[in-house]
């Protein structure tokens, strides 16, 4: 079953006005932006600025998120304690490189809602409501602790020639150490600049057609993307170290993602891993979650 087109439409025009706190459009511009005709989105917009979701300036006529999305903020919030509960760890963390980012998985992306530090001058840009495509090789550090089924269908998304076969593999591998390890480390690569290029492009072009890039570049990385065994006299250019927040029933409901710790030693890189651990442990037991224990190759 596929979800109602007007139901998709004023999802993404809540996304991009998420995306872009403070900032207000006019009905042409987020035409454009969400390329929604101007009668439809007129429409839309009619009905979520009644229901206080959208707020419209009378005499500059244009749109900007509205009041009823605090109260959604602040339920939302209580669902996710996660959030609040690492605000102190992200804020030590970020100090051992330059951003903390907190995030979640939705349907098929990986959602930012939390961040702490400043960017560095190797850093993507990022902001509360961003979301990226959760393709292999991103996203291990919420699926290395789920089923099969769901590591199989999002192993799926990265296509089936040899290339991803050869991805799919090596990747199998690396969830069977973050499992061990408890962390995941993403290494900078050539692939990875493009990525970060198309995810700038998504505060200025259509969505979709720089999604649907961005499906296509992020599994580019492959298998050089993703960190093996870090040896202690190496070093290593890091694009992210993330860590898994678990919540009652084992599953991962948050994680944190340290970034700026590029050209670093490993094992400087593997005291850092540690510390991670530490507050990410924390965080599970101060919002009663359990961390499970790695579990053998096959039995997810």
């Amino acid at each position: 079953m596929k979800p109602a087109p007007a139901v998709v439409r004023a999802m993404s025009a809540l996304n991009h006005l998420t995306a872009h706190p403070g900032v207000s459009f006019t009905l042409s511009e987020l035409s454009v932006v969400l390329d929604v005709n101007g009668a439809s989105l007129s429409a839309l917009l009619l009905a979520l600025s009644d229901a206080g979701y959208v707020t419209r300036h009378e005499r500059r006529k244009t749109y900007t998120l509205g009041p009823a999305g605090v109260a959604l903020g602040h339920a939302a919030a209580l669902q996710y304690p996660a959030i609040e509960a690492a605000a102190a760890e992200m804020r030590e963390l970020a100090n051992l490189g330059n951003e903390c980012v907190g995030t979640v998985a939705t349907s098929g992306e990986i959602l930012f809602v939390a961040i702490e530090g400043h960017p560095g001058a190797k850093s993507r840009e990022a902001w509360v409501g961003q979301r990226i495509p959760m393709v292999p090789p991103f996203g291990q550090v919420f699926v290395a602790w789920s089923s099969k089924a769901e590591i199989d269908r999002w192993l799926g998304v990265s296509g089936k020639d040899e290339s991803a076969a050869v991805l799919r593999e090596r990747i199998l591998g690396s969830l069977d150490r973050v499992r061990e390890d408890g962390y995941v480390v993403g290494l900078a690569n050539e692939p990875a600049e493009e990525v970060i290029a198309l995810v700038d492009e998504l505060t200025v072009q259509d969505r979709e057609v720089i999604r649907r890039r961005l499906l296509e570049a992020i599994p580019r990385q492959g298998a050089d993307y993703v960190a093996g065994g870090i040896r202690p006299d190496e070093f290593y250019d890091v694009a992210n170290l993330a860590v898994p927040v678990f919540d009652a029933e084992g599953a991962v409901t948050f994680a944190m993602t340290l970034t700026g710790l590029t050209a670093i030693r490993g094992a400087r890189l593997l005291e850092i891993a540690e510390i991670a651990l530490g507050a990410a442990r924390r965080v599970t037991r101060r919002i009663g979650g359990k961390w499970p224990s790695p579990l053998p190759a096959g039995e997810h």
